[in-house]
């Protein structure tokens, strides 16, 4: 009985989840549309006009009301934007549909005057801009969310390596050019970027090449106290694995505010680690050809950083530097050795000259169950394939291995990595028939020619027991430099599209399922939603002012023209013109849909992987879970700063 309540439960929490996302969806991203719509249609009532259509969507219209002046609010079949149909300014039959009120254009132009079609038409974007600095406002107030490390330009961690994609790994180029932790990047290609955030989004939209053709990016970088430009050569990795989207990255990510929580009971505790620390440094202890002790201490910038040093130095003991009530203090610290990660099995094929490599771990059937404690029995892919395999559709990371045939024989099932190298790992190279069922419940069966199994044995790591305290904090973002980050991005984004040199093109622009895919995840968050409403808003001010037939910046130059030629343009060439581009429009956006659908699909398979990812946990390292987070800041009441002074000499 309780375990249905638990389930009950459950299902209601995830019901909530959805309509909460659902509503999101409607009340911000259905609410920029109808705004646009909205300063269309209170500009053309303000200036005498008559509105025949207010449609949110185009197409066949579902259901609506018509309104006391005669005006059709309605609400359209295909949701890729809205309109107002207004026929004394323009004849858009081809998207509105015929109007029954069609006016006597003669008379109609002694009466309309430029001005008017420019406010009307002008006047979707202006609302949107006024929603956008409303947003601003909000979050102004609410508080905008941000850490210690996006708010800097300092260099937390340098990647060794960087996956490209499924399957392909290189060298990280930050790596390659020698940036360190502790280094400041002030400048990249020139532009300034005293925030993280900033470094990002440079390198993402740069288009700077070298003469054969590989991306560039020139970086200032600040260290010991000089500045110095480095030319580093950014690689494309796949940031969605169906949708085909890559991005310039060099493999760097932010500093960390070094504060830590200890774990009650784990090393760095029983070391006199306590909460609220901020660790400063760490110093490893080598031998070098004499059997002397050489010690090396480094600054501390970020959780990933120790780990690599941690792990290079094996279970030999460290020495960590930090500040507790502004009094600097030395532990020394013997680490834990643990398994990390599973066992994982592996089949490495070729395909079309290109090695592959099928990882598959062992999980719970159920995947909700508690990755500590449940019994690991389901071979599951792990990781699946680049999306230019022949099998990407087939291998999908999540998919439960049912059974696996080699060279033809029986079917053997196989539940844990261990049973897959003791059946498989003494053949040699043949083929393998895999039995899949995929996590949507559709089954598959793929076969993978002269491949090789494998069997990576459980990694070990050291551990010290601490994890960061949180990095998150609130800050006040001016509404001004909250809209001006907005319009920037914008311009930039739409500049990349038409440069030849950029790695950003029109299959990366977002379309509806995204957008609407984003809102759902970030609903929890009020904050978020109320960001990306305001980049929506500015996306769609600036991109319906392009001078593009259809679009408002369309109606905008050819009301130009008319003035400038002081007599009508022909309705027929009018209608010839929106047609072309109404229909090179609808080719368009069909394009980013599938793009975007593709893209959607991707990232349920990211969310498969993220879901699995525990499991790739071995057992003993999750159960550091069973040791309390210390929590009590007056810990710090038993500091003997006498002793730790003391402390700090000796080691100095």
């Amino acid at each position: 009985m309780i375990g249905a309540i638990d389930g009950m439960e459950d299902q209601f929490l995830a019901f909530l989840k959805s309509a909460r996302g659902i509503a999101v969806i409607i009340l911000f991203f259905g609410g920029s549309i109808f705004v646009h719509e909205l300063g269309h249609f209170l500009a053309a009532k303000w200036r005498g006009l008559r509105v025949e259509k207010f449609s949110i969507g185009f197409g066949p219209r579902l259901f609506g009301w018509r309104g006391k002046g005669g005006t059709d609010y309605r609400i359209s079949l295909l949701p890729l934007g809205g309109y107002v149909s207004i026929p004394e300014l323009a004849e858009m039959e081809m998207i509105e549909g015929k109007t029954q009120m069609r006016p006597n254009y003669g008379d109609s132009d002694k009466k309309i005057s430029y001005l008017d079609r420019i406010i009307v038409f002008a006047a979707g974007a202006f609302f949107n801009v006024l929603f956008a600095f409303a947003l601003a406002v909000l979050l102004w107030g609410v508080k905008s969310s941000s850490s210690e490390g996006i708010d800097s330009n300092v260099i937390g961690y340098v990647a060794k390596t960087i996956e490209t994609e499924r399957g392909k790994s290189v060298t990280s180029p930050a790596m390659e050019a020698g940036l360190r932790e502790g280094d400041r990047i002030v400048a990249i290609d020139g532009e300034e970027t005293p925030t993280f955030d900033k470094i990002i989004t440079a390198l993402a939209l740069g288009s700077a090449r070298t003469e054969d053709g590989r991306a560039l990016a020139t970086i200032t970088v600040e260290r010991d106290g000089s500045t110095r430009d480095v030319q580093v050569f950014p690689c494309l990795a796949a940031q969605n694995p169906k949708s085909g989207d890559f991005m310039r990255v060099i493999g760097i990510s932010p500093v960390s505010n070094f504060k830590i929580a200890p774990k009650i009971g784990m090393p760095a505790y029983e070391a006199g680690a306590r909460y609220g620390d901020k660790w400063t440094a760490i110093t490893t202890t080598k031998r070098d050809a004499d059997n002397s002790e050489v010690k090396s201490t480094t600054p501390l910038y970020s959780l990933p950083q120790l780990s690599d040093i941690l792990e290079e130095n094996g279970d030999n003991p460290v020495e960590i530097s930090y500040e507790r009530n502004g009094v600097a203090g030395v532990i020394k610290v013997e680490p834990i050795v643990v398994a990390a990660t599973s066992e994982v099995a592996t089949l490495k094929f070729t395909e079309s000259g290109q090695a592959r490599t099928l990882t598959m771990i062992a999980t719970p059937e159920d995947l909700e169950e508690d990755a500590e404690k449940a019994p690991r029995d389901t071979l599951r892919i792990f990781a699946g394939v680049p999306n230019d395999s022949d099998f990407a559709e087939l291998l999908v990371p999540g998919s439960t291995v049912d059974g696996i045939s080699f060279d033809g024989g029986a079917i053997k099932n196989v539940k844990t990595p261990k049973e897959f190298s003791e059946l498989f790992g003494s053949e040699s190279a043949g083929t393998f028939s895999l039995f899949l069922t995929k996590p949507d419940g559709g089954g598959a069966n793929a076969i993978l020619t002269n491949a090789v199994p494998g069997l990576v044995p459980e990694h070990k790591m050291p551990l010290l027991g601490v994890h960061l305290l949180s990095q998150e904090r609130l800050v006040r973002k001016s509404p001004w430099s909250q809209f001006y980050n907005a319009l920037s991005l914008t311009f930039r984004s739409i500049a990349v599209l038409f440069n030849p040199h950029s790695d950003i093109g029109i299959s990366h622009l977002n379309g509806i399922f995204s957008i609407g895919d984003t809102y759902y995840e970030i609903s929890a968050d009020i904050r978020s939603v109320f960001a990306l409403t305001l980049l929506i808003n500015i996306n769609l001010a600036i991109l319906n002012l392009l001078p593009i037939p259809v679009l408002d910046g369309g109606h905008i130059l050819l009301a130009t023209i008319r003035k400038l030629r002081r007599r009508p343009i022909s309705q027929n060439t009018i209608g010839y013109v929106q047609t072309a581009f109404f229909l090179l429009f609808v080719f368009f956006m069909g394009y980013v849909l599938v793009r975007d659908f593709s893209r959607v699909r991707g990232s349920r398979e990211l969310a498969a992987e993220a879901q699995i990812q525990n499991f790739a946990y071995a057992p003993e390292f999750l159960t550091q879970a069973k040791y309390p987070v210390a929590t009590d800041p007056t810990a710090a009441e038993d500091f003997d700063e006498e002793s730790a002074a003391g402390t700090a000499s000796a080691n100095e």
